[in-house]
């Protein structure tokens, strides 16, 4: 929440929050600005020189809502061309890689007496630079379109020079749908429909980009169709408008050909939110028939078994949203959010599958205990399929469920073939599958698995994470380290990136940087809890180790802590019985890391223990033979 009277200087502005008035404090001008940019001013000037998370922004601006991140990269934007600021200029608003933002300006509060609001600020009206790296981090970290030419050049495993992605026919990217006023947005809906349509037009034959990994990404307001096309490698583009306001919908969409930008078809809606369903069938329909694809019905489509109650529609793709963040806050969220969708509509088969693969992450992340949550996901996803046996995203949830907790390798080959043969487009079916394949030993497949899961979604760094860690498991350090810092190069916020390369560098004998990169962010990912240890052990800080494994061992008292983490310091440690004992609790908790216990090369001191062949026996994983499908 931000103040309601106070009355702020800086630089050329004054700030009267109790007006609601940005003005320039020679001329009195307004500066005119949206609700949501002026509560994003306040809330960055009254913490003047304090660095603020990302997060921490989003939540205090948009309150009990969840929005995409580049909502709040469009409010600084804004604010940067309103106070003045030009390329390359931090006078108002710092950019902290990593982090957030900083208002760096000297802030004056009005007919009070403030101390400075940091010693380190010069009384000048100078603009305060910051290092050229940095400049270029915060660009980075701003310019959605420079991220997205990277990840696809990565995907590619392409040279310099190389520019174009090859085209493949009926290949279509949805793009986000953009909010008609953005003071009125709901990225929610606006994604939401999205994925709808994404769902209708695979099943008719177009390979269509999911947009929460990949095309999310061109959420920005002035994010060219065409551009984003080429950079994707589709031949067209679906952009589209999109108002909710109150019982009232207005939906605006069209085709576009990438290759010279011919509109192929174009249509604008105006009509209650009840008949939202309607609307995407109509829409999905039309451009089947302008790709053209097999041929469809207006009635037809998917939106009617799917989805019955528009308002419950809202609440599910308000889950979705929180679901793609990953982070525990957000998947309690996501939770919430899918918890609702089914208190309007008990048959909502995907709102159940959504519900369980949110249990699922807090327990595949080591966020809840995975006895807590795993069970709940369970009956999540067999309540998805009562209700519809066809839904794959729900087998998909099912065979990761199978494969995390009930060490069930050839039920979750199973269900990983069966969601695949409902519907080959999903990306999260490749991924997972490579995780088990992962875990049998079988790197081939495994690597042949994530990067069917890249082609699909050439723009989610999920799968290309885990290929760093098929490369860890299979004792491929550098090859490892190499995948793992371009995906943090792209997105230093993915945990599970940050998580495998600590592994690897423990591995490899790099203690000084792995330590370096666990100061670097907080993890709640598989083993984190004990990288410190295993750092300053191999590095010969031994009593340092002892204080670490006191600290871990406190905080498995505050909350859940893996049994496998505790473990793994033990190993270190070189105390044989503490880890094994550890281990076998680690097995009755159902630890999820547990099941690559005779990969993880971090356990070599163990091998030649008959107790660890007997552990390995007992998970049943290691040189297995599954099912391809």
């Amino acid at each position: 929440m931000v103040s309601t009277t106070a009355r702020y200087e800086f630089g050329d502005f004054t700030l009267d929050v109790g007006q609601q008035r940005l003005s320039r404090r020679e001329t009195g001008e307004t500066i005119p600005l949206t609700g949501k940019v002026f509560d994003t001013l306040v809330y960055l000037v009254e913490r003047a020189e304090q660095t603020l998370d990302r997060d921490v922004l989003l939540g205090a601006i948009w309150p009990g809502v969840i929005v995409e991140e580049n909502s709040l990269s469009q409010n600084i934007s804004t604010l940067r061309q309103a106070l003045g600021e030009v390329r390359g200029e931090n006078r108002y608003i710092l950019t902290i890689p990593r982090k957030g933002y900083r208002f760096v300006a000297k802030v004056r509060q009005l007919d009070e007496l403030v101390a400075a609001i940091a010693s380190d600020v010069p009384a000048t009206s100078q603009p305060v630079r910051a290092p050229s790296r940095w400049k270029r981090l915060a660009w980075i970290a701003a310019g959605v379109l420079v991220v997205a030419i990277a990840v696809v050049s990565l995907y590619l495993e392409s040279t310099r020079a190389q520019r174009a992605v090859p085209v493949a026919a009926h290949t279509l990217a949805i793009l986000p749908f953009k909010p008609l006023v953005l003071a009125e947005r709901n990225e929610s809906l606006e994604l939401g429909m999205t994925e709808s349509l994404i769902a209708n037009l695979s099943q008719q034959g177009a390979r269509a980009i999911s947009p929460l990994s990949s095309v999310r990404r061109y959420a920005a307001l002035d994010q060219d169709a065409l551009t984003a096309g080429r950079e994707l490698g589709v031949a067209t583009v679906l952009e589209g408008t999109l108002q909710r306001r109150g019982d009232r919908l207005r939906v605006s969409a069209r085709l576009l050909r990438v290759a010279d930008g011919q509109q192929l078809w174009a249509e604008s809606f105006d009509q209650s939110f009840t008949t939202i369903f309607d609307v995407q069938d109509a829409i999905a329909a039309k451009v089947a028939r302008s790709l053209p694809l097999r041929g469809v019905e207006e009635t037809a489509t998917r939106g009617a078994p799917y989805m019955r109650d528009p308002e419950a529609f809202a609440l599910y793709a308000s889950g979705r949203l929180a679901w793609t963040r990953q982070t525990e806050p957000s998947l309690l969220q996501a939770i919430g959010f899918y918890q609702q969708a089914i208190a309007r509509d008990p048959n909502y088969a995907l709102a159940y599958s959504g519900l369980a693969d949110s249990y699922a992450v807090l327990g595949v992340f080591g966020m809840r205990a995975p006895n807590e949550v795993f069970p709940q996901a369970r009956v999540a996803v067999e309540k998805a399929l009562a209700i519809d046996p066809d839904l794959a995203a729900a087998h998909t949830a099912l065979g990761h469920i199978m494969v995390q907790y009930d060490r069930d390798w050839e039920g979750a080959a199973r269900e990983y073939a069966r969601a695949k043969q409902l519907d080959p487009t999903i990306a999260l079916t490749y991924h997972r599958r490579s995780i088990l394949y992962a875990l049998q030993g079988d790197t081939e497949r495994a690597l042949a698995e994530s990067a069917r899961a890249r082609e699909l979604e050439p723009l989610w760094l999920a799968p290309r994470a885990f290929t760093g860690h098929i490369y860890y498991y299979a004792g491929r350090f550098d090859e490892a380290i190499r995948i793992l810092d371009q995906v943090l190069a792209l997105d230093d916020r993915v945990n599970s990136a940050r998580a495998f390369l600590i592994r690897s560098l423990i591995a490899k004998g790099d203690y000084a940087r792995a330590l370096d990169e666990i100061d670097k962010h907080p993890l709640q990912a598989q083993g984190s809890n004990a990288f410190r240890a295993q750092a300053l052990a191999l590095s010969g800080q031994p009593e340092a180790v002892r204080a670490e494994l006191d600290r871990v061992l406190a905080l498995s008292k505050e909350r859940y802590v893996a049994a496998y983490d505790i473990a793994m310091i033990y190993v270190v440690l070189g105390d044989k019985e503490n880890a094994f004992q550890w281990l076998e609790r680690a097995i009755e908790d159902r630890s999820t890391p547990i099941s690559f216990l005779a990969r993880d090369p971090a356990l070599a001191p163990l091998h030649d223990d008959p107790r660890f062949d007997a552990f390995v026996q007992r998970l049943g994983i290691y040189g297995r033979t599954l099912p391809d499908g």
